[in-house]
């Protein structure tokens, strides 16, 4: 027999169920890892794409809307992957069938570099003002390839303390958080106290669309890309929460109110500004000493989103092939994303959040209905059948065809509405609706459709004694 410390490796680093003692998240350890995940990049980056397209007053109910109700929508899957203690993508086997579920895995794999790229590069961005402040190498103070450099070295970091695994991330998080919270803070203070509220609202948007609609719809699809794409992150983190209540609200809090509240002030630093890159900020607000300090925590701040991020990848990564080496699997969720650290993919972070609206809003549509309306509430699953490939949750041939033909429906909806590589409407409904809400209601609804009057009655169990969606006969 095994022994704890053995268990524990296949625990944390693997795949194995987490029991209910073995759990070592509690709520505070939420908040950090939240603060860490979200803010540093991510809300910095949408509120400032969103402050630099709208006025205040729509940025701030825009981002609010845009970021909590999305998250709203998906937040049932806290509980769920709470209650079985499994990695997500194991349970998602159960819901789109085991090879259904690998083609979702290898989406969830390759969007997520870009994730690891933009924090890496805003690292990257404040690393070369740190330099520059110090009168460092020429080189080592531009974009290309000096921001590029650091990047790179932020991935690398990020990576070893996501080896190092939850307990050193759990610390490394709760350090990181605390700096960012301090950048944050005095982000709120200078704003208000240099140039006043009455001053914000008052001023115009640097980079407005063609029309006020296109500018607004636009701000809404760039926060609900952000919103809807926590729905591909909530198991990997939400396996290890002591109790379902904690990590119901640990996501509801970091992710929603608190990390929306990031943005709006982001927003409202880019619109007196008139700036996108959030390193910049702390060299307009700050004196020059304290905006170094400054500089560090927040380059600190981003690798741990960084970590963050190749954390729960790799888990992810090993959940679908178990015999690969956390070396190389961390090496793997990782480096790749070199390719996309760059000035250019940097500048486009708003059509990387369509994307990620495209894919998260359709996951999150299926999930939420197979919860609602199919299992009602239960999520009767059987664990055994989430890891027996060849048995457990078939479906036809490994696919489940409602959640198939709802990923189809619901992404051809999306790209007909809003293509995001050249922000155009093929149908011409875009600014008058907006892309990811719709979609995710699409898949809703197909999906339950499907499954109620076809698939349930249709295709046989997987295993005798288990129904085509987990529960008893």
């Amino acid at each position: 027999m095994a022994n704890r410390s053995e268990v524990g490796k296949e625990i944390f680093y693997n795949m194995l169920p987490v029991r209910r003692g073995e759990r070592i998240w509690g709520a505070k350890d939420f908040m950090a890892i939240q603060i860490c995940f979200g803010i540093a990049a991510w809300f910095f980056l949408v509120g400032s794409l969103t402050g630099l397209t709208v006025k205040a007053s729509d940025a701030v109910p825009i981002i609010l809307f845009g970021n909590m109700f999305p998250l709203f929508l998906i937040a049932c899957l806290a509980i769920m992957f709470s209650r079985f203690g499994t990695e997500q993508w194991v349970a998602s086997s159960a819901i789109f069938g085991h090879k259904l579920k690998d083609i979702w895995f290898w989406i969830y794999i390759t969007s997520s570099y870009g994730w690891i790229a933009y924090a890496s590069f805003l690292f990257g961005e404040a690393a070369i003002k740190f330099v520059a402040f110090f009168n460092g190498p020429a080189i080592l103070t531009t974009e290309v390839p000096g921001a590029m450099i650091f990047a790179y070295i932020a991935c690398v970091v990020g990576a070893v303390i996501a080896f190092m695994g939850p307990h050193v991330l759990q610390w490394f998080t709760r350090i990181a958080a605390v700096f960012l919270m301090v950048v944050l803070i005095g982000f709120i203070v200078q704003i208000l106290n240099v140039y006043g509220i009455a001053h914000v609202y008052a001023a115009k948007p640097a980079e407005p669309m063609a029309t006020l609609a296109w500018s607004r719809a636009s701000a809404i699809e760039w926060n609900v890309g952000l919103g809807f794409s926590w729905a591909f992150w909530y198991g990997q983190w939400t396996r290890l929460a002591k109790s379902e209540t904690g990590a119901y609200h640990g996501c509801q809090w970091g992710w929603g109110i608190l990390a929306a509240t990031a943005g709006i002030f982001a927003a409202f630093t880019a619109l007196v500004l008139g700036v996108y890159d959030p390193s910049e900020w702390i060299i307009a607000l700050a004196m020059p000493g304290i905006a170094a300090v400054g500089l560090v925590m927040f380059a600190i701040a981003n690798i741990g989103s960084v970590t963050c991020l190749v954390y729960p990848m790799s888990i992810t990564f090993r959940s679908r092939f178990p015999k690969f080496p956390w070396l190389g699997t961390v090496a793997l969720v990782s480096l790749p994303a070199f390719i996309l650290m760059n000035p250019v993919v940097f500048a486009n972070y708003g059509v990387y959040l369509a994307y990620i609206a495209l894919l998260t809003g359709t996951y999150g549509g299926i999930f939420i209905a197979d919860y609602f309306l199919v299992n009602k509430g239960t999520w009767t699953w059987s664990l055994r059948q989430m890891y027996n490939r060849t048995w457990g949750y078939r479906y036809w041939k490994g696919f489940n065809p409602a959640a198939l033909i709802a990923t189809v429906v619901a992404a051809g909806f999306y790209l007909w509405t809003l293509d995001p590589f050249f922000w155009t409407s093929p149908n011409g409904l875009f600014p008058y609706i907006t892309a990811g809400i719709p979609s995710f209601i699409i898949a809703f609804i197909v999906y339950a459709l499907l499954m109620k009057f076809w698939v349930m009655k249709a295709i046989p169990a997987p295993q005798e004694g288990i129904t085509a969606f987990g529960g008893a006969k």
